[in-house]
């Protein structure tokens, strides 16, 4: 079964924007592909009437985007398209590829070349991002692929919580049988993680469709977004899941759970953890009432969404330096310390 993470990530993206504008997709083919990225850029941020300071700005993060994707990944494109937050217009660029995927973004995104996981290091590059961007998230899956979102305003605007996604497969899997997405509205951030029974590619096709479900049905209550999958998923093997919505900028998190797809909470000094019925989203039959709850959540609190690749001892309460970094540094770090060595990981980390 061959990736199609990079076609999930642009068509979603694509059928998400074109209510609104067609973006841009640009594939890099060689070096002059960085040149007509910068263009794009320029010209789409004249049209949404940015100022030149942040155009440049954004001009700089496409690139750095661009030249990675060029020189480290198999294939990859460029996705540009206007944005609008409380009715402040902006860019967002997304760098898809089917490379290999960045083993080890915490080095990365610290600009370390000596720690990178590619033939030739990615530099600075995804620390000049991180900084000249306003928002970023990452999607990152060992042997699979990469995409990253990034978003620049014309002038300040209201944060939204950002979103690190790292995965592997099972060892000597050419893919990984958990899944995960994210669906960004005006007012609200909806996610969802999903992990097929087993592993390698029947796996993934039941992850799949259960993720390909939650983008169908984003609008319902959480808990009905897990019926749907349940009714969709009968053709598969099944899977566990877990669905959260966020309410932007500043509110709770209503989340839902059926299997061993566990959330945790962590705050200064306090954490929680919410984890679902033992049932499949696909068993025939009816499957058990999924376990919903809300809860409150400060600005900085970090949500971590992650499968049973995960040890139970996962835990970072009190870890207050790691709980200050880009959420994909917290996937990261999560998967390094708690991952085990005989099942697929995937971890999403929300901040």
């Amino acid at each position: 079964m061959e990736s199609l993470l990079i076609d999930e990530w642009l068509d979603a993206t694509m059928s998400r924007t074109e209510r609104e504008s067609q973006a841009t997709r640009i594939a890099l083919l060689d070096e002059a592909s960085v040149s007509v990225v910068r263009e794009h850029v320029r010209l789409e941020g004249a049209k949404v009437r940015m100022p030149q300071v942040a155009i440049e700005r954004l001009v700089n993060v496409a690139s750095e985007l661009a030249r990675n994707q060029w020189a480290h990944a198999r294939y990859g494109e460029i996705a540009i398209h206007p944005i609008e937050r409380d009715s402040v217009p902006g860019l967002e660029i997304i760098a898809a590829d089917r490379g290999d995927g960045i083993a080890d973004p915490t080095s990365a995104l610290r600009g370390d070349r000596a720690q990178s996981s590619f033939r030739s290091s990615l530099g600075v590059g995804l620390a000049a991002v991180l900084e000249l961007a306003d928002e970023v998230d990452f999607d990152i899956r060992v042997g699979e692929g990469s995409c990253i979102w990034a978003r620049k305003f014309a002038e300040p605007v209201c944060r939204r919580r950002e979103i690190g996604i790292y995965g592997r497969p099972f060892p000597g899997e050419r893919v990984s049988g958990d899944h995960a997405c994210f669906v960004r509205t005006e007012g609200a951030l909806l996610v969802g993680v999903a992990d097929g029974l087993g592993h390698g590619p029947a796996a993934r096709l039941a992850s799949m469709q259960a993720i390909c479900t939650l983008r169908e049905e984003a609008v319902m209550p959480v808990d009905g977004i897990l019926a749907a999958c349940h009714r969709t998923l009968a053709s598969t093997r099944g899977a566990v899941m877990t669905v959260a919505r966020f309410i932007e900028p500043s509110g709770g998190v209503e989340a839902a759970a059926v299997g061993n797809v566990g959330l945790h909470i962590y705050g200064r000094g306090r954490s929680y953890r919410i984890s679902g019925p033992s049932s499949v989203l696909g068993a025939p039959g009816p499957t058990r009432r999924p376990n919903s709850e809300v809860r409150s959540l400060e600005p900085y609190d970090v949500v971590v969404i992650f499968t049973d690749g995960l040890s139970t001892r996962t835990n970072i309460e009190g870890d207050l330096d790691l709980m200050r970094e880009h959420p994909i540094r917290i996937a990261h770090a999560l998967a390094g310390r708690f991952g085990k060595d005989n099942d697929d990981i995937l971890v999403m980390a929300v901040r």
